[in-house]
């Protein structure tokens, strides 16, 4: 048995994430999820209702949360993502919004969108996905497992998809800096 049925991870950017913290909380409260257990490592995210929050856990203590938990919902942190395969879990993955001020650009919502296209995570931009993808790992946890082998196989899909993120990212950066450059 593990740990944790759910654990999410938030990271430590200081942009708040209090969408993910309210579905991990409505989950917990759907009939029949009453008994289930959730740790959220928050960064500066508002503490959950319903589930255990936690601020910041120390590296190698994650490591072992991911590989103790039976469901791993993570931001779209690229970093983050890969950690939770090495980790033999198949993560499922929010990514901040810009539009929400839960980021500062939209680098997460395209490097999830291109490892969900590839089958590497199970990405949810909406509630009723997030909600659907968290019961499916339940239900059936060897199917969101990932293996030493599966994971040293998409090595290269996934170098790839952090260099695309990688020009993603220096893109969004020239764009902010030249409109900083015309405003006065």
């Amino acid at each position: 048995m593990n740990e944790w049925d759910v654990l999410v991870i938030l990271g430590t950017d200081h942009h708040r994430f209090d969408r993910l913290v309210g579905w991990v909380d409505d989950f917990l409260e759907l009939p029949g999820n009453e008994a289930r257990t959730a740790l959220v490592q928050l960064g500066s995210t508002t503490a959950p209702r319903r589930a255990q929050g936690v601020g910041i856990v120390a590296y190698d203590e994650l490591q072992a949360l991911m590989r103790r938990s039976t469901a791993v919902v993570t931001h779209g942190g690229p970093a983050t993502m890969l950690e939770v395969r090495k980790q033999g879990r198949k993560p499922v993955v929010v990514p901040r919004d810009p539009l929400l001020n839960e980021h500062v650009d939209q680098h997460q919502q395209e490097f999830s969108r291109r490892m969900g296209a590839m089958g590497l995570v199970t990405l949810c931009e909406d509630r009723a996905t997030f909600l659907a993808a968290v019961s499916a790992v339940l239900a059936d946890p060897a199917a969101h497992t990932v293996s030493a082998e599966e994971n040293h196989r998409d090595s290269l899909q996934l170098m790839a998809a952090v260099d695309v993120t990688g020009r993603i990212i220096d893109g969004l950066a020239v764009q902010h800096a030249r409109r900083r450059l015309r405003t006065p």
